[in-house]
């Protein structure tokens, strides 16, 4: 495992790369990240209509109800990617509903005036937000990781991968999960490297699942992490 790995406030991941916990101060730079890995983990910027979009729904709301689990990686440019967790899916989409859609409801058009267009599901989101799935009875966490490509292929992201599962682990959760868009093989290969298994799959994209203890994360199928 990568030094600054574990569960702490913060530490050297490798030389001038960094991981320190997230908060409301970093809503920019995570909406900023987001937008450059959101097209199925490429840059966006030139997809999008709403710069702040994929952020809102991706990113910014993890920092406000999530921080626990939100951890950011710098380097000398700045931030450059995070990995962000939910401890309880169901109560996390029951406050997006009560605090968060809200105001965004109001500032975002409907998916209707984007019908086929890239911002079309990520509006839909917006606007009726995230329907209950059985994934949530035995994976009830969920996580999103993103990188810069600067940061991508030396080990970063299996160590927030690490850190965040342990975080969850110790905080009682017994799995986690999280989506892949099928247009993109190279995170769909990575996770099935760092211990995910597919729990399901559709055109769009994949379920990956983890199962968790408090005596460390593990693969669902109960192999040893790194395997």
């Amino acid at each position: 495992m990568d030094e600054g790995s574990g569960s702490g406030p913060g530490g050297a991941l490798r030389p001038g790369v960094r991981w320190r916990p997230a908060g409301p101060a970093d809503v920019p730079a995570l909406r900023e990240v987001c937008r450059l890995t959101g097209d199925a983990g490429r840059d966006a910027r030139g997809r999008t209509a709403f710069p702040d979009l994929l952020g809102d729904v991706y990113a910014a709301p993890y920092a406000h109800h999530e921080a626990a689990f939100a951890t950011v990686v710098e380097d000398d440019g700045g931030v450059a990617g995070y990995v962000l967790g939910c401890r309880d899916t169901a109560a996390f989409e029951a406050w997006r509903e009560e605090r968060w859609w809200p105001p965004l409801r109001a500032a975002y058009p409907r998916p209707e005036t984007a019908a086929g267009g890239f911002d079309e599901p990520f509006l839909r989101i917006v606007h009726t937000g995230v329907r209950p799935e059985p994934v949530w009875a035995t994976h009830p966490s969920h996580l999103h990781v993103d990188l810069l490509p600067r940061l991508q292929g030396a080990g970063v992201g299996r160590a927030l991968i690490e850190r965040v599962c342990a975080q969850l682990a110790a905080a009682g959760s017994p799995g986690v999960h999280l989506g892949v868009s099928a247009r993109n093989p190279g995170a769909v290969a990575f996770y099935r490297r760092t211990g995910f298994t597919e729990l399901s799959r559709s055109a769009d994209g994949h379920t990956f699942g983890r199962t968790l203890s408090p005596a460390g994360p593990s693969t669902v199928a109960g192999s040893p992490v790194g395997t």
